[in-house]
């Protein structure tokens, strides 16, 4: 019922209507959407501000899931390389990297750690960050969750191509090279696009977009790369016109709701009191820190998605069993290969995904393997994941929250490091 209804709702599309915060498609006129329903039919998750309104719950030990959780030896780690990655978040939270983070270890679709380090924002009355309850500023990860998830799904369902220039989707997206840019470019960065761009517009999303895409290359499509967040605001817009509908919605009806991700969302609100502030000036609790984000009414390719970790845990856990997760299948394992895979001549960057640099000097480390892939955040996020080994970790943090120093990128390498040399010591233990 509800599908036909939508159905109905959008045969015809005018030029000023807006498809999700953010997105006015821009005079294109877009024939009725085409739905795939190759998930189970799912219940309906609860409000999320139903969720995001409610005290944290009660757990006995701060900072520790009520939850069970897999023993570390049985699914294949030696603790002390954990406990140490631990000791080393709470000398980090200490040292004021950061207020608190959460962080989730898994293997396989075995999770062995989730804890919570620290409290939401340094305060004396502040709750202490819960793995399962609190809400995370995702930054960046967005890019991966919500966005390059989204456009694998349109792949599989031949709805998308990836060497299609954008303008196939967004046929005003032309002029000055930009015709030459395609949905793989946008993915890998390598469209020539900027690494930012002003679109302030006093709450106009409409305004907002117009002049992301409005902005100038910095080289020729494919000649370099150049990480852009202007790019994955372009790669969002492409994907709900190529979709014909909102991406939150598909992202909600066949990724987060069958994985049971049910504080993974969009703009929670000011109101939700267990989202982690992002900053001490007043309307960064439950709002996007991204700049570019806010502008577009705080649903973008770029940032905007807000989650926790053990939500992402799942997320991972997906990722790493090849596209399902307790018998539902999300991705097909050959579009995670193919997803993660880097990109010729764009240096580390598979589509986008980013993989170890081969310096180690990257967020992934130095021993995680040469196939994993991940990526990270501004606000102190960062999600990895090690086909091989079959591990993947969860970082979630608030370290813009007050000024100190930024060592999220060395944290970072250590936790994957200590993850992978808990596998390796274990195999030789045997």
């Amino acid at each position: 019922m509800l599908l036909s209804v939508l159905l109905a709702a959008v045969q015809t599309v005018s030029a000023d209507t807006l498809f999700a915060p953010g997105f006015a498609l821009l005079g294109e006129e877009i024939g009725p959407p085409t739905y795939i329903d190759q998930a189970p039919l799912f219940p309906q998750r609860p409000s999320f501000s139903m969720y995001a309104s409610m005290p944290f719950p009660a757990t006995g030990i701060p900072g520790v899931p009520i939850h069970e959780l897999e023993s570390s030896t049985v699914v294949g780690f030696t603790r002390a390389e954990l406990d140490e990655a631990l000791q080393r978040l709470e000398t980090e939270k200490d040292d004021g990297s950061f207020p608190g983070a959460a962080v989730a270890i898994g293997r396989w679709d075995k999770t062995v750690v989730e804890r919570g380090i620290g409290t939401l924002d340094g305060g004396l009355a502040s709750p202490p960050v819960d793995p399962d309850y609190t809400i995370y500023d995702l930054a960046s990860l967005t890019k991966v969750v919500a966005t390059t998830t989204a456009v694998m799904l349109l792949v599989e369902d031949g709805l998308l191509e990836l060497d299609a220039p954008v303008s196939t989707y967004l046929p005003t997206y032309w002029g000055d090279g930009r015709e030459m840019i395609t949905v793989r470019h946008l993915l890998a960065h390598t469209s020539g696009l900027p690494a930012w761009a002003e679109t302030s517009a006093r709450g106009d999303w409409n305004v907002a977009l117009s002049k992301a895409m409005q902005a100038k290359l910095n080289s020729a499509p494919g000649e370099r790369v150049e990480y852009s967040d202007v790019g994955f605001v372009i790669l969002w817009a492409a994907a709900e016109a190529a979709y014909g509908g909102q991406l939150t919605e598909l992202l909600d009806r066949r990724v987060f709701r069958p994985l049971e991700m049910n504080f993974t969302t969009f703009q929670p609100g000011e109101n939700c009191i267990r989202c982690a502030p992002t900053s001490t000036t007043p309307g960064f609790r439950g709002v996007v820190h991204d700049p570019i984000a806010r502008s577009l009414g705080g649903v973008a390719g770029n940032a905007g998605l807000f989650s926790t970790a053990h939500d992402l845990a799942k997320f991972a856990a997906m990722l790493v069993n090849g596209g399902q997760l307790n018998g539902v299948r999300i991705l097909r394992e050959e579009t995670i290969q193919q997803f993660s895979r880097r990109q010729p001549g764009a240096g580390n960057r598979a589509l986008g995904w980013e993989t170890p640099d081969d310096f180690g000097s990257g967020a992934g480390g130095l021993r995680i393997s040469r196939s994993a892939f991940g990526h990270t955040g501004f606000t102190g996020t960062s999600l990895w994941v090690d086909p091989e080994r079959g591990t993947w970790t969860v970082l979630l943090s608030n370290r813009t929250y007050r000024e100190g120093p930024n060592r999220m990128q060395a944290i970072r390498r250590e936790i994957n490091d200590r993850v992978a040399t808990a596998v390796d010591r274990a195999v030789l233990d045997r």
